[in-house]
């Protein structure tokens, strides 16, 4: 009977351990997710960036009336540690993934977004989210993750309000119309 106690106590203890190291982690981040995922042990992912204003993420996402910042925590499950020493991904299997260091927060999202979109449970929240926001104007069945495009800057401005390098690149992000020049 005391060695079942003892279980108990031990199993009690070690669950309240992992639960503190997660809030605790929450806590130390700036912008937490706006929601979680309890399928696993750490519920959200954490782009950790240089970035270090919470206010740069507040630049509307493309064309709609989003923000950067509310796209990527409430839609990715994604928690933003603001004035890390790197740029990386960190998933909710606790993967970890290099990301360009980058003080254009626009940039940032759209390329966690895109390292998202190739995770197993991320793929479906872009899906989800593509459907809600850019279904006439993106393709999701012409999307390419590892584009290969000529790197010749003759760039263009999609219809989800983001511009590309050139209409390669546009293709690649199933991109179904686009005008010459820069979006502004």
């Amino acid at each position: 009977m005391k060695n079942i106690l003892l279980i108990l106590i031990y199993i009690t203890f070690f669950s309240c351990e992992s639960k503190n190291e997660v809030n605790d982690l929450n806590e130390s981040i700036e912008l937490p997710a706006l929601r979680i995922n309890n399928s696993f042990s750490q519920p959200y992912r954490i782009l950790r960036t240089t970035i270090s204003e919470a206010n740069q993420f507040d630049q509307k996402y493309g064309n709609t009336d989003l923000t950067l910042g509310y796209v990527l925590r409430y839609y990715f499950y994604t928690a933003i540690d603001l004035d890390s020493d790197r740029s990386e991904l960190i998933s909710m299997d606790k993967s970890s993934f290099k990301l360009n260091i980058t003080e254009n927060p626009e940039e940032l999202v759209i390329e966690t977004i895109n390292e998202i979109r190739k995770m197993t449970f991320g793929s479906s929240e872009f899906n989800s989210f593509i459907e809600k926001y850019f279904s006439k104007c993106i393709d999701i069945s012409k999307i390419v993750n590892d584009c290969i495009a000529i790197e010749i800057y003759d760039p263009v401005c999609g219809c989800n309000g983001f511009t590309y390098t050139n209409s390669g690149y546009a293709s690649c992000n199933g991109i179904s119309d686009y005008k010459k020049g820069p979006c502004n």
